[in-house]
């Protein structure tokens, strides 16, 4: 606990460091209000586990936290303000690819916490992981809808004016493969538990959040 608490302090001290010098960089290159928001929303954003420990109150999870920073840096900072799109063609696709990992965990996440008792059972195995790809994909449309609102705000994120059809239907197809991986992943987490296999970072993920905040293993 304490080492991962220690390697969330390292990680907040480069991510402020790094989104400061993009943010410089983005509005000299571009100085318009949108760049302008992704600046304050990246310095913001790493924020936000800690306002939902208070409003949800939650114990800290800190690998979720130096999970959570690592992509909103290579999302916002890297991506958005230092020109991370243009440098890396598919890096858009690797962003959304990794999103459906994230937002699968979330849902197993949200899954055991509702479920009466929270145990992990076996027999949970086909619905969780089921409940877990499903809000991956959910988690695709909704951002895709708040891209093409964006759009009409003279920021074209989407490529609306261009390649808009296309885009979407593929950020929603990386995500749901992202998704669906992390529901293999809960599939065999949870057919297997007791048996000694390797975890893999994303049920580890689940599994920190599950210990500290819906009930010990």
């Amino acid at each position: 606990m304490d080492r991962l608490r220690g390697l969330r302090g390292g990680t907040l001290l480069f991510y402020y460091m790094f989104t400061l010098c993009a943010a410089v960089y983005g509005l000299r290159r571009d100085l318009t209000a949108y760049n302008a928001l992704l600046a304050a929303a990246a310095l913001a954003l790493p924020a936000v586990p800690f306002a939902l420990y208070r409003v949800c109150r939650l114990r800290p999870v800190y690998l979720l936290e130096i999970v959570f920073d690592w992509f909103v840096l290579a999302a916002v900072p890297f991506a958005s303000l230092f020109g991370g799109y243009e440098w890396i063609p598919c890096w858009d696709k690797l962003l959304h690819f990794l999103s459906g990992f994230l937002f699968a965990v979330l849902g197993m996440v949200v899954y055991f916490a509702k479920k009466p008792g929270h145990a992990l059972d076996r027999a949970d195995a086909f619905n969780a992981s089921l409940y877990t790809w499903m809000f991956a994909v959910l988690s695709a449309v909704l951002w895709e809808i708040w891209e093409y609102a964006v759009s009409f705000s003279g920021a074209d994120p989407q490529q609306v004016a261009s390649t808009g059809v296309g885009d979407t239907m593929q950020d929603m197809i990386v995500c749901a493969v992202g998704g669906l991986l992390t529901a293999r992943s809960c599939w065999r987490y949870l057919r297997h538990r007791g048996e000694g296999r390797r975890k893999g970072l994303m049920m580890s993920l689940f599994e920190a959040y599950y210990r500290e905040n819906i009930r010990k293993i």
